[in-house]
C-alpha cells in the first residue's frame, strides 16, 4: 500500500527536445526549436517571453493540448516523474486553468465546486463536503461561496474571485500538476498579486507543481515565482532559480537596473521588434547553452520517480446525468425571464396567428371553393413551420454560448458527450412540450380548422413532434458553430430544402426524379401530410384535398415518420458530440 507521505512527494514535469513546426504550402515555420527542462514539485514556475515566443505553445504541448497534424508535426519527449502521458492520462494528475474562466454564470462558487466534486472525486458525500470547504479556504473564497458566478446577463462576484474560482474548480480532484494560461490576465495588480500569492503557497504547502505563462508581471508578482523560464524565439534564453536570474544576465553585459521591476527589463531585452534585441539573441542563446545547459540536463535526469496516483475518477454515466439534470434545472430556474419570454411569445404568437387568419369561410357553406382550401392549407403549414422554427433557433443561439463551457468541462472528464445530451434534452424538452400546445391551444380555434376534439389532440401530438425535431435539429447545428451569429447565418440555407420540399410549395407529384428523394428526409413533409389528412377527412369540401396533394403515406405512417427523424438526428447530434475534437486553448 502507498501511504500519505509517499501520496505527497510530488510530480516534476519533464520535456526533452521538444520540437514544433508549423508547415504551410510554402514554408515551415519552427515555432519550439528542441526544448528540454522541468518544472519541480513544490515549486511555482513562471514561462514569460515576449508575444510570439512560443510560451502559450510550450504550454499546450506539455497539457498534451498540441498535437500532430497535417499542419503541424511534433517532436520531443514529456513525462511526469519519468513516465510518459498523453490527453487521457492528463486529467489523472492534472488540471489546466484556461485565461478565460468558463463556469456557468447561474452557479454559486460552492454549488461549481460541489458539482467538479461530485463528478471527479471518489469517496462519501461527507468525505467531498470536506474537500470543498479545504479549497474554498485555500483560495480564500469563504465569504463569496454562496455568491452567484455571475457573466454578462447575470450580475455575480469580482474578476478576482472568479479566476480563483476557475482555479478552485480545477483544484477539487487535488491534481498534483496544475498549469495556468495567463491566470493575472485582465486582474487589477492587487487582484493579480492575491491569486499569485495563494497558488505559490499552495505549491509550497502542498507540495504542488504550478506552472503558469504570464506577459509582464509586476515586480510584487514577480518576486512570487520560485523558477523562472525565459523564451526568445522558440528557444530558453534562461531556466532556473527566479532569484538567480538578475546575476546570470548580468554576467555577460545586462545588468537589470536598479529598483527597476526585473520583468519588464528582461521583455524589453527579448522582444523582438527592435533590432537591437535581434542582435543580442546570439548571446543569449550561447550563454544558455555554455553555462546553464549542462545543469539543466542533470535536473532532469534527477526528476522525480515515485508512483503517480490517480486521485480522481469519473463518475457513473447515469450519476453524471442526473448531476447535470439538476444543474439545468437550477440554471432555468434563476433564468425565469428566459422560460418566460418564450411562453409570452407563444401567446403572443398564437394570437397574432389567430388573428390573420381568423374566421377563415366556413366550409359547410365553400365546399367548392379552392381559394378557402389554400387559405387554410397557409394556416396549417404556417403552424408546422413555428412550432418546429421556434425550438430550432432557440437551441441554434444557446448552443454556441455554452459551447466553451462544455468543452472546458468534457476535456477535463467530468462527463461524456451522452450524459451532456442526455441532460440538455431533459430540460429543453419542458420547452419543446409547453410552447406548441401554448401556440396550437390558442390559434387552433381562432382559424377554424377541425373542431372535432380528438382531431385537435391530434394537431398537438404533430406539433410537439415537429417541435422535438427541431430541438434535435438545433442541438445538430449549435454543435457545429461556436459563434450564435454564424449558427443563424447558416442555418437557414440548411433547412432551406426542407421547406420546399414539404409538398405545399410544390406538388410532390411534379418533382423531377432527381431530387424528389429529398422529400423523404423533410418533417416539414410528414407534419403537412399528417396534418392535412387530420383536418381534411370526412370534411365538408366536395374538393380531393388530400388527393391533389399527392401524399400517400398515411396519417400514422407519417407520424412514425416523424419520431424517427427525431431519433436521427438525435444520434447524428450524439456522433458530432463524440467526434468532433476541438479543445480550448
Amino acid at each position: 500500500m502507498i501511504n500519505q507521505e509517499q501520496a505527497k512527494k510530488g510530480i516534476d514535469i519533464t520535456w526533452r527536445n521538444v520540437k514544433y513546426t508549423a508547415h504551410t504550402k510554402n514554408s515551415h515555420r519552427e515555432i519550439l526549436k528542441g526544448l528540454s527542462g522541468i518544472c519541480k514539485a513544490g515549486e511555482m514556475t513562471a514561462i514569460m517571453g515576449s508575444s510570439g515566443a512560443g510560451k502559450t505553445t510550450l504550454l499546450n504541448i506539455l497539457c498534451c493540448r498540441a498535437e500532430n497534424t497535417n499542419e503541424v508535426k511534433l517532436l520531443g519527449d514529456i513525462t511526469a516523474n519519468g513516465k510518459s502521458y498523453d490527453a487521457r492520462s492528463f486529467s489523472n494528475f492534472a488540471a489546466y486553468v484556461m485565461q478565460e474562466d468558463l463556469i456557468l454564470e447561474t452557479m454559486t462558487v460552492l454549488e461549481a465546486l460541489h458539482f467538479a466534486a461530485n463528478l471527479k472525486m471518489t469517496g462519501t458525500e461527507q468525505q467531498k463536503q470536506a474537500k470543498v470547504q479545504e479549497v474554498l479556504k485555500i483560495m480564500r473564497l469563504e465569504k463569496c461561496q454562496n455568491s452567484l458566478i455571475g457573466g454578462n446577463t447575470i450580475k455575480g462576484i469580482t474578476k478576482g474571485e472568479k479566476k480563483r474560482t476557475s482555479i478552485a474548480f480545477e483544484l477539487v480532484s487535488d491534481p498534483d500538476v496544475i498549469f495556468l494560461d495567463e491566470p493575472t490576465s485582465g486582474l487589477d495588480s492587487f487582484t493579480a498579486y492575491n491569486v499569485v500569492d495563494v497558488l505559490q503557497q499552495y505549491a509550497r504547502e502542498q507540495n504542488k507543481t504550478i506552472i503558469c505563462t504570464i506577459h509582464q508581471p509586476s515586480s510584487e508578482i514577480f518576486i512570487k515565482f520560485d523558477r523562472l523560464i525565459l523564451l526568445v524565439d522558440g528557444q530558453f534564453i534562461y531556466q532556473g532559480p527566479r532569484d538567480k536570474v538578475i546575476d546570470y544576465f548580468g554576467s555577460f553585459g545586462f545588468q537589470c537596473p536598479h529598483l527597476s521591476n526585473p520583468a519588464d527589463y528582461f521583455i524589453s531585452i527579448m522582444h523582438a521588434e527592435s533590432e537591437k534585441n535581434r542582435k543580442s539573441y546570439k548571446v543569449y542563446f550561447e550563454n544558455f547553452e555554455k553555462k546553464l545547459s549542462d545543469d539543466i540536463s542533470k535536473e532532469i535526469d534527477q526528476h522525480g520517480t515515485k508512483l503517480i496516483l490517480q486521485k480522481s475518477a469519473q463518475a457513473s454515466f447515469l450519476t453524471q446525468v442526473s448531476i447535470l439534470i439538476k444543474r439545468n434545472f437550477k440554471n432555468v430556474q434563476r433564468n425565469p425571464m428566459e422560460f418566460r419570454a418564450k411562453i409570452i411569445q407563444s401567446i403572443i404568437l398564437g394570437l397574432f396567428t389567430g388573428l390573420i387568419y381568423l374566421n377563415l369561410p366556413d366550409p359547410e357553406s365553400h365546399r367548392d371553393d379552392q381559394r378557402v382550401v389554400n387559405d387554410y392549407n397557409g394556416a396549417i403549414f404556417f403552424l408546422i413551420q413555428n412550432t418546429h422554427q421556434s425550438t430550432l433557433f432557440q437551441m441554434i443561439v444557446s448552443i454556441p454560448l455554452e459551447k466553451g463551457v462544455y468543452l472546458k468541462e468534457k476535456n477535463a472528464k467530468l462527463y461524456s458527450a451522452n450524459a451532456y445530451f442526455l441532460a440538455k434534452m431533459a430540460i429543453e424538452s419542458i420547452v419543446a412540450l409547453v410552447q406548441p400546445i401554448v401556440f396550437i391551444s390558442i390559434s387552433y380555434y381562432m382559424i377554424g380548422l377541425n373542431e372535432n376534439f380528438g382531431r385537435f389532440c391530434f394537431f398537438v401530438l404533430v406539433s410537439i413532434i415537429n417541435s422535438f425535431i427541431g430541438l434535435s435539429q438545433g442541438l445538430f447545428c449549435g454543435s457545429f458553430f461556436n459563434d450564435p451569429s454564424t449558427a443563424m447565418s447558416i442555418t437557414p440555407m440548411m433547412i432551406l430544402p426542407f421547406f420546399l420540399f414539404s409538398g405545399f410549395y410544390r406538388n410532390v407529384a411534379d418533382m423531377p426524379d432527381w431530387n424528389a428523394w429529398f422529400q423523404w428526409l423533410s418533417n416539414y413533409r410528414y407534419a403537412f401530410e399528417a396534418l392535412i389528412r387530420n383536418n381534411y377527412t370526412d370534411s365538408p369540401f366536395t374538393i380531393d384535398v388530400i388527393g391533389q396533394t399527392n401524399l400517400d403515406l398515411g396519417k400514422w405512417m407519417s407520424v412514425l415518420m416523424l419520431v424517427i427523424l427525431f431519433l436521427a438526428f438525435s444520434t447524428f447530434t450524439l456522433i458530432v458530440l463524440n467526434t468532433k475534437k476541438q479543445r480550448l486553448q
